[in-house]
């Protein structure tokens, strides 16, 4: 009976500890709803504007450490941004598809705490791949689709709060978009916003899928 209560002890404490490993650890959060507030703008001037919808894939992060290990958004198929002013006699802008996503020699600069939970986050670089489409909306005249390739190689502020299961992601660039006939390109600018639940990493649940089997022959 003792050595029962004793292995039962060993089993419980294994399990916290397991527990307590999966928090301090990198974890997955996948994210259930996302939107993008896109302008466009030429030389600094903000010719268009558009609210997106996102499909948001997984971003990991490290609730010990603070680091943005990783992470994968999507824009969801075929929406475009409506210009105020003609672009190369354009007057919108498709994006296709659109997934953002770490580049080469990621890494997390920087990592504040502002609270429980809630980090601000510093990361370089950040990788967009997309494909536009010009069209004039009067005439269907278009030019595309063409695929382009943006990084952003300044830092990007990310904005993570563990508990509200929220991810911001400010001043990213999503491309560069030039047109003939135009001296400078069409930049399409975004803040992407996620809100999602936490899920523990797979190598956790097993070990902890494992210790409740134990539990079960022990009983019987």
């Amino acid at each position: 009976m003792h050595r029962r209560r004793g292995w039962c002890a060993a089993i419980a404490m294994a399990a916290l500890l397991c527990a307590a490993r999966a928090e301090a650890a990198s974890v997955d959060y996948h994210y259930t709803s996302g939107s993008a507030t896109v302008t466009a703008s030429v030389v600094g001037t903000i010719i268009g504007s558009a609210t997106l919808t996102l499909n948001g894939v997984s971003a990991d992060f490290d609730a010990a450490t603070g680091d943005l290990t990783g992470f994968n958004f999507t824009t969801t198929p075929n929406q475009w941004i409506v210009l105020n002013t003609p672009f190369g006699g354009f007057d919108q802008v498709w994006i296709n598809s659109a997934s953002v996503v770490p580049g080469p020699g990621f890494g997390t600069l920087a990592s504040t705490p502002l609270g429980p939970g809630h980090w601000d986050v510093s990361v370089l670089p950040v990788v967009v791949n997309a494909v536009y489409t010009a069209k004039n909306s009067v005439t269907s005249a278009s030019v595309g689709p063409i695929p382009l390739s943006y990084t952003n190689s300044t830092p990007l502020n990310a904005t993570i709060d563990v508990v509200s299961g929220t991810f911001v992601l400010q001043g990213i660039t999503l491309g560069m978009v030039s047109v003939q006939g135009e001296a400078n390109p069409l930049v399409v600018g975004a803040t992407i916003t996620f809100s999602g639940v936490p899920e523990p990493g797979s190598a956790s649940l097993l070990l902890l899928g494992g210790l409740g089997f134990a539990l079960a022959r022990m009983r019987r």
